[in-house]
Formats: C-alpha cells, sequence, structure tokens
C-alpha cells in the first residue's frame, strides 16, 4: 500500500472517530428544527412563488397587448440606443461586451469618463454608452463631483437619446435599502422621467441555479420595489456564457416593446440641464489642464535650477 492511501485511511479513521463522538455526546440524537419555524419558511416560500406565478403572468400580458397594438406590417426596428447604468462592479461592462457580442469594453480598467461602443446585433444597428457607476454604498450627495456630470453626459453621447437605460444589478450580492435608495438618487438625478425608459437587467444568471428570476425578485423586498419603479421590465443576463446568443435575441425584443410602449420615443434630457452639465465638465477639464501645466513649469524649472527649486 503506497504512503498516499495509508494517509488517506489514517485521515477517514480520524474523521469517523470524531463523528462518533459528536454522536455520543448528543446521545444518539439527531438534530430536529423547530417546526413551527419550518412551517413559517415553507409558508412563505408557497407565497413567493405564488406571487412569482402572477408576475410572470403580468409580464405575459403586458407584451400581448402591447404586440396587439403593433400595426401588423411593421418591420423590427433597425437601431437600438442603450446606456448601462448602476454601481461599480456590478458587471456593466462586462454586459456590454455580452450585448455587443465581442469585447468592446475593458473589463481591467476604471474610467472616470463615459465609454461608448457601437456594433452590428442581429442586423440591427446597436450603440452602448456605459456612464462610470458610483460606489455602491455611497448615496448621490456623497458621489464624486466630477461623476455626477458623467451620469447625465451618458444619455448625449447616444443623439438624440437612448431607446433604454438598463440598470445593471447583480442577483448574487446582497440587495438592502441602502443601495435600493442610492439608484434611486442617482437614477432621478436625470430625472424623474427616467423609470419610464428604464428595465432591470439583472446579471449573473448563472447564479440562479433552478430558481427562476421572478422567484428571486419575490424573495427580495427592495428588488420588487425597484422592478416596480421600471414597470416591471426586466431582462436576465450570464454573461460568462457570451455564446448564448438567444439571450441577447429576447433583450431586444423586450427593448422594442418597451420602445412601442413609449410611442417610439427616446429618452431626451433637460436642454438646458445638459448645457449645465457640459459646461460643468468643461470647467473641470479645464482646471486639470491648468493643473497639469502648473506642475510641468515646476518639474522644468527644477531641473533647469540642477536638482533645486528656483
Amino acid at each position: 500500500m503506497s504512503s498516499t492511501m495509508r494517509i488517506g485511511q489514517v485521515i477517514r479513521s480520524q474523521r469517523e472517530e470524531k463523528i462518533e463522538e459528536m454522536v455520543a455526546g448528543n446521545k444518539n440524537c439527531h438534530f430536529e428544527m423547530d417546526r413551527t419555524r419550518l412551517e413559517e419558511v415553507k409558508e412563505r416560500r408557497r407565497n413567493e412563488e405564488r406571487r412569482a406565478a402572477e408576475r410572470l403572468m403580468k409580464v405575459e400580458k403586458q407584451r400581448q397587448h402591447l404586440q396587439s397594438l403593433k400595426p401588423g406590417n411593421s418591420s423590427p426596428r433597425s437601431e437600438f440606443r442603450v446606456v448601462l447604468l448602476v454601481y461599480r462592479r456590478s458587471g456593466k461592462s462586462s454586459s456590454g461586451n455580452t450585448i455587443l457580442g465581442r469585447e468592446e469594453f475593458d473589463l481591467k480598467r476604471r474610467t472616470a469618463q463615459c465609454v461608448k461602443r457601437q456594433g452590428e446585433v442581429a442586423g440591427r444597428r446597436v450603440t452602448v454608452v456605459e456612464a462610470p457607476g458610483w460606489w455602491k454604498n455611497v448615496n448621490l450627495k456623497a458621489t464624486p463631483e466630477l461623476t455626477k456630470p458623467e451620469i447625465v453626459l451618458s444619455v448625449s453621447l447616444c443623439p438624440p437619446g437612448p431607446h433604454i437605460l438598463l440598470l445593471n444589478v447583480r442577483i448574487d450580492s446582497a440587495f438592502t435599502v441602502d443601495l435600493k435608495q442610492n439608484i434611486q438618487q442617482h437614477m432621478e438625478y436625470l430625472s424623474e422621467r427616467v423609470w419610464s425608459h428604464t428595465m432591470v437587467l439583472f446579471t449573473r444568471g448563472d447564479w440562479l441555479g433552478d430558481t427562476t428570476i421572478e422567484q428571486y425578485i419575490e424573495s427580495e423586498e427592495h428588488i420588487r420595489y425597484l422592478v416596480e419603479k421600471c414597470g416591471n421590465r426586466y431582462h436576465v443576463l450570464n454573461n460568462e456564457d457570451k455564446s448564448d446568443r438567444t439571450q441577447i435575441t429576447e433583450l431586444m425584443e423586450k427593448m422594442e416593446i418597451i420602445i412601442f410602449g413609449n410611442g417610439g420615443r427616446h429618452y431626451e434630457m433637460d436642454r438646458k440641464r445638459l448645457q449645465e452639465m457640459k459646461e460643468r465638465r468643461k470647467q473641470q477639464m479645464q482646471r486639470a489642464e491648468d493643473r497639469r501645466m502648473c506642475v510641468y513649469r515646476q518639474r522644468s524649472a527644477f531641473q533647469f535650477s540642477g536638482g533645486e527649486f528656483i
């Protein structure tokens, strides 16, 4: 017998001895869940499953209603303009790559400015703008002044305006009341009207397993609030499987229905507000350039003086 096999036997023997000690210490009694608590959990799950089925039925009715209003000879939309928003590390860049079907957004690079990419997806011209995210646990007041204008300017990078704003939310992380409030504050920094053009884009769809997205929504109170703010519009992406293009086809079908429901209108930022943000950004860039030139002159003077400031 090899030494590896002998070591394995010793480990198994030690494990079995510890288990026997635990059983003996518990007087051969097994763990039993409090029955009242167990029944409460089962009842809550039944209610969540019932509400999930109702939500799915509601979504389907909405879709069928809007489809019935479309003219019979209407052709599929040839262009989509999309803005990806929400907090940092939510998977926005990865979602942009999944939508466009190639690596257009750098997953490692963190930028304070918007990034715009374009491509053809299923025969349609698609423009995707990724707005810089804010920190997950930071409210609007505490968000850096460099970030706020970029959130507003993101909607101007796909003129005349985006058809859809995709609110990227990770399924595999806790969704707290503070996170809900922070998202709402940052979204309404654009305007209250933004919600009629917004869809929740759930990422990490692979994490769900056999659980449906409707069951997940019904199990999370603050997620339900956000989905309702978006008119019960949502979609799930598995960015780990970019080869599955059916999830993008379904996303585009949902976006087309939303656009039709909005009368074909895109989201448009208040022009005065947009101009104010452009001016603020221009001033920030000018101050940054002035600072850079000041540092350059100081460095040049230091080198010219032989290592001593003059």
